[in-house]
C-alpha cells in the first residue's frame, strides 16, 4: 500500500499524546485569560476552574480528530483488506495519467484475481473466504514496493499501479507475486493460486477505458490459459 500502515500500538501513543499536548494547550489558554482578560486572581480555586475546562476541551478536541481520521479512511480503504477501494484508485490513476503527459515516462497496471474463489466460498464458506482476501491482501502489500498503489478492485479482484515501471518490470513483479501467493500456506485452506494481467501505460493512445480493458484481457488470456499464470498486453 502507498502509505504505510500504522501498528495500533503506535496509533493509541499517538493518540495520548495529542490528548496531553490538546488539554495543556487549552488549559493554558484558559488561565492566561482569565488572568489577564477577565482579571480574575490565580487562587487555587480559580486555576483548578480553567484547568479542568481546558483537559475537557482537550479530550473533545481528540475526540474529533480521531473520528475524522477514521471518516477518512472509511471513504478511501476497503474494510475488509485494508486496501484502498476503487474509487481511491482512480484518483492515483488519474494523477498518474496527467504526471505521464506532462513530464513522460510510463507506468505499468497488475490487474489479478483469485483462481476458484467461488469454490472457496462454496465449501468454506464467506467467512473463510473473507479471511482468504485479507491474506492474499497482506502478502501482496509485503511483496510490494512503497510506490505501488495496491487496491481492491471488487469481489476478489485487485489491482496494483506501478509508476515508472514498464511491461516488462511489471510482468517481473507480477511473477514474483503470483510465486508468492502460490506459495503462501493459508491458515483456512491450504493452498490457493491467482491469474495476473500486465498493461503499460500508452501516452499518445490510452485513456481510462482502453487500458482497463487491455489489462482485463490479459487476465482472460490468463485464465483461459490454464490459470496461476501471469500475461500481457
Amino acid at each position: 500500500m502507498h502509505e504505510a500502515i500504522v501498528p495500533m500500538r503506535e496509533k493509541m501513543l499517538v493518540y495520548f499524546l495529542y490528548i496531553v499536548v490538546s488539554c495543556l494547550f487549552t488549559s493554558g489558554l484558559n488561565i492566561i485569560h482569565a488572568r489577564y482578560m477577565l482579571d480574575i486572581p490565580l487562587t487555587p480555586e480559580a486555576f483548578v476552574a480553567p484547568v479542568i475546562a481546558g483537559f475537557l476541551f482537550g479530550y473533545l478536541l481528540a475526540r474529533i480528530k480521531l473520528l475524522q481520521e477514521r471518516m477518512s479512511r472509511v471513504a478511501y480503504t476497503d474494510p475488509l483488506t485494508n486496501t484502498y477501494n476503487r474509487l481511491h484508485f482512480g484518483h492515483f490513476l488519474d494523477s498518474e495519467i496527467d504526471r505521464v503527459k506532462r513530464y513522460g515516462g510510463t507506468f505499468s497496471l497488475i490487474f489479478f484475481d483469485l483462481d476458484q474463489f467461488k469454490a472457496i466460498n462454496d465449501e468454506y464458506g464467506h467467512l473463510v473466504g473473507d479471511e482468504v482476501l485479507k491474506e492474499v491482501a497482506s502478502v501482496v502489500q509485503n511483496a510490494n514496493r512503497g510506490a505501488d498503489i495496491f487496491a481492491r478492485y471488487g469481489g476478489e479482484e485487485f489491482i496494483i499501479l506501478a509508476p515508472a515501471t514498464d511491461r516488462s518490470g511489471a510482468c517481473t513483479h507480477a511473477g514474483r507475486l503470483r510465486k508468492d501467493i502460490a506459495e503462501h500456506r493459508f491458515s483456512e485452506i491450504d493452498r490457493l493460486t491467482c491469474s495476473f494481467g500486465v498493461t503499460e501505460y500508452r501516452k499518445d493512445q490510452d485513456d481510462i477505458v482502453s487500458l482497463f480493458k487491455r489489462a482485463d484481457n490479459a487476465l482472460y488470456s490468463a485464465k483461459n490459459g490454464g490459470r496461476n499464470r501471469v500475461e500481457s498486453g
